[in-house]
């Protein structure tokens, strides 16, 4: 039973990190594109953000619209095929992430991107490199 008090709290814990994000049922999460990884340690949440490469690792990082938190993908070549992160450019979307890690309020949570929709690209202007 504390195993699941555990998960559950978890779930709660990566929802308010994130900002307003709506749980996934679990029929829609073993359709995403990660239902397959064994190292997803919470409910898998859609967020509106904007993923960006950034420097240092992770290199590609969403950014939930409304907070000050970061998301990590650890391995941009399992990000969905309707999305890219690269320099130059901005991908604003509705993403369906997983988590990795559990919270960390001082530092980068790292995700599975599962699915991207409602996806509009730009280019990134030079005064507003990282």
């Amino acid at each position: 039973m504390r195993p699941l008090v555990v998960a559950v709290a978890l779930s709660v814990i990566f929802s308010s990190v994130i900002g307003a994000a709506d749980a996934v049922p679990g029929s829609q999460r073993q359709q995403a594109h990660c239902a397959g990884r064994k190292d997803i340690v919470g409910e898998c949440v859609r967020v509106r953000g904007r993923l960006r490469a950034y420097a240092g690792y992770p290199r590609c990082r969403i950014w939930p619209i409304g907070t000050t938190h970061l998301l990590g993908i650890a391995d941009p070549s399992a990000l969905p095929s309707n999305v890219a992160c690269g320099d130059g450019f901005e991908v604003y979307a509705d993403f369906l992430v997983c988590p990795l890690t559990g919270p960390r309020p001082s530092g980068i949570q790292m995700v599975c991107v599962g699915s991207a929709s409602n996806i509009r690209a730009s280019e990134i202007k030079p005064e507003d490199k990282h």
